[in-house]
């Protein structure tokens, strides 16, 4: 076994964990296909055709090809996009991971596994330094993940073990395969792109990123033992709602109230910072991202905001919380629960200042409580 192998072998999911691998048919992907060949963990090979330009499907099955020639068969997931174009780029990052999410989610793959590198990671920083998006965000990408793109990957975490190799050491022991050339990588509209030539413009600029990356990751992770100490005693109902017998930190509640809302997360500690006062004062307080609280002069609870059942019409928000048939495919509701079963409705309910849910006319019904999944994946530094 090389070095390369031996490096990419040590940052895989835990021996036994099924694993499917986010197949482009670039250089980087098929590279690491071809590390991972014959790998017992490996049972899916994913390619998504964005259909955002001509010859997409032509892509698609020369990708097929590739991971044919290596003895895998290609899935190939489709996306058809609609509606307007702005944000495109970000509406298909969106769309692949929803994509392979759901084939995981189908398929009983805990875990999925993308060709990220050393070089992507400097990129990412770059950008992220110069659009002044902070030191959690100069932390840059991290190896694992759960659900990083939430709901898109709920269930589902994120691998990306070549992620302390350079690009040329991963793509070296590459065979005699021609990879997809993808034409966007040299479109200079995308910020990736500026931000690649920068990095070649300027020898020791990406190692001067990865190091900023390595000491703002440390940071995080003190950051996060500090948090595990202030939670502990935490209760965490069935229906995802949290308390605990003190009041919390500003970064303490900025982690969790997306994962009690069911949003995306961090919310932005300054927004936070002003709740304190008032929840101090035992207001009942809108946190943000979907979460609420109250302090009782003991315990603090943290809420879904019951505006995800009925919505707010001067503010124009829609209700999230909506009534959905159980089937069996797996179904993420309201962010916050995993169902399944043969058949049967899930219906919101406010509970108070919190919304649960209730099952009618149900069989074989499954709830997961994803707000747990995530609480255990933050305070652990997934």
């Amino acid at each position: 076994m090389t070095e390369v192998e031996d490096r990419i072998t040590a940052s895989l999911p835990a021996d036994g964990t099924s694993f499917a691998l986010a197949f482009s048919g670039g250089g980087d992907s098929l590279a690491l296909l071809q590390q991972l060949r014959n790998h017992a963990g490996l049972k899916a090979v994913l390619h998504v055709d964005h259909g955002l330009r001509d010859g997409s499907d032509a892509e698609a099955q020369y990708a097929a090809a590739l991971a044919k020639s290596l003895g895998y068969d290609l899935v190939v997931l489709t996306w058809e996009p609609n509606g307007p174009t702005s944000g495109l780029q970000e509406k298909a990052r969106q769309a692949r991971y929803g994509l392979m999410g759901d084939y995981c989610r189908a398929h009983d793959i805990p875990a999925l596994l993308t060709a990220h590198h050393a070089d992507d990671q400097a990129e990412t920083v770059l950008m992220r330094v110069k659009r002044g998006s902070g030191w959690r965000g100069a932390a840059g990408i991290w190896p694992t993940r759960y659900a990083p793109v939430w709901p898109e990957l709920a269930g589902v975490t994120l691998y990306r073990p070549a992620l302390d190799l350079s690009r040329d050491d991963l793509r070296a022991p590459l065979s005699d395969l021609d990879p997809i050339n993808d034409p966007s990588n040299r479109d200079r509209t995308f910020a990736r792109v500026r931000a690649r030539q920068e990095l070649a413009d300027h020898p020791t600029l990406a190692q001067d990123m990865l190091e900023l990356s390595d000491a703002m990751r440390r940071g995080v992770r003190e950051g996060i033992a500090r948090i595990q100490m202030e939670l502990k005693g935490y209760h965490l109902t069935h229906e995802g709602q949290f308390s605990v017998p003190k009041l919390i930190s500003a970064p303490a509640l900025a982690l969790i109230a997306p994962i009690i809302g069911g949003q995306s997360g961090p919310t932005q500690r300054l927004r936070i910072a002003e709740k304190l006062e008032p929840l101090a004062s035992g207001d009942t307080v809108p946190i943000g991202a979907g979460c609420i609280g109250q302090w009782d002069g003991e315990i603090l609870t943290l809420s879904r905001d019951p505006v995800a059942i009925s919505g707010r019409r001067d503010r124009r928000v829609m209700p999230t919380a909506v009534p959905i048939q159980i089937t069996p495919q797996l179904t993420v509701w309201d962010g916050r629960f995993m169902v399944s079963g043969s058949a049967g409705q899930l219906h919101p309910e406010r509970r108070g200042q919190h919304v649960g849910f209730r099952v009618l006319y149900g069989r074989g019904v499954r709830v997961r409580n994803l707000v747990q999944d995530r609480l255990d994946a933050a305070l652990t530094g997934m």
